[in-house]
């Protein structure tokens, strides 16, 4: 009895995030906890099943969406019959769908595909060329987004935070930045100098420069909380096609702004 007793529990567990395609009990009112579940051991089976407890907006008794719930088809035990629990959500180990149920789990980045932030633009000074052993300033322009869609069949938001930028330079160097980067006025240095998102070229030539902007995301539906999704989304910014030149100084006798015709002026 002791062992029914806990294949009972975990199938108890497990049905509870399970959705018939076709139900009212939906995945949202799982997460709500709305879908009650009950068991009957016979012989040497288990059979489940579950009912939408969530309120409603008015009916006959026992009519769909009303206070007093409705009957739902008898729940199949999750496939793997073991459940973890995410942020007080209980999901299966497994993402599976059979005979028309489907398994709750974690949204994925998978999941937001049809959901895309704006891409971030990619910035640079001087612009479009530079001078070698200089510093080369880049920035990028982008912030957070929430973008409205449906998720998972339900109208939900996702916010995109970007966290980190990857650049590859173009010649043979990259660097992963957590921060945009800003202009020289915006930072208050001075032309040329230094910056946290800056690059040297050592040699004058052609290069394209690359920016890939990673991006963490958050989902919600209506009224509740965000709830964070696991990984990181990288999206491309625009390429920078610049000709980075060389540079020749020479000693002169007079100050440009004194000899306007002179060497180097």
């Amino acid at each position: 009895m002791a062992g029914l007793e806990l294949l009972l529990a975990a199938s108890l567990a497990a049905a509870s995030v399970l959705a018939p395609a076709s139900s009212e009990c939906s995945s949202g009112s799982v997460f709500a906890g709305g879908c009650g579940v009950t068991g009957e051991i016979t012989d040497d089976d288990v059979e489940l099943t579950g009912n939408d407890g969530s309120p409603g907006s008015g009916g006959g008794s026992g009519s769909a969406g009303s206070g007093d719930g409705h009957a739902a088809a008898p729940l199949p035990p999750c496939e793997t019959a073991l459940v973890t629990y995410a942020n007080g959500v209980p999901t299966c180990t497994a993402d599976v769908e059979r005979d028309g149920w489907d398994v709750v789990a974690p949204v994925t980045l998978v999941d937001i595909a049809s959901f895309r932030p704006a891409s971030a633009t990619h910035h640079m000074q001087p612009n479009g060329w530079t001078i070698a052993g200089l510093p080369t300033n880049f920035y990028a322009k982008t912030g957070t987004q929430i973008v409205p869609g449906t998720l998972l069949g339900r109208p939900a938001e996702v916010r995109f935070t970007p966290v980190q930028y990857y650049w590859d330079y173009g010649d043979g160097s990259s660097a992963t930045r957590s921060r945009p980067g800003g202009t020289w006025a915006a930072l208050g240095v001075a032309e040329f100098d230094v910056t946290p998102t800056s690059h040297v070229y050592a040699t004058a030539g052609p290069y394209v420069i690359r920016l890939s902007v990673g991006y963490t995301a958050e989902y919600r539906y209506a009224g509740s909380p965000w709830v964070p999704i696991a990984g990181q989304l990288v999206l491309p910014a625009n390429d920078l096609a610049i000709t980075v030149g060389g540079a020749t100084t020479v000693l002169v006798a007079d100050d440009c702004r004194v000899n306007p015709a002179g060497p180097g002026c």
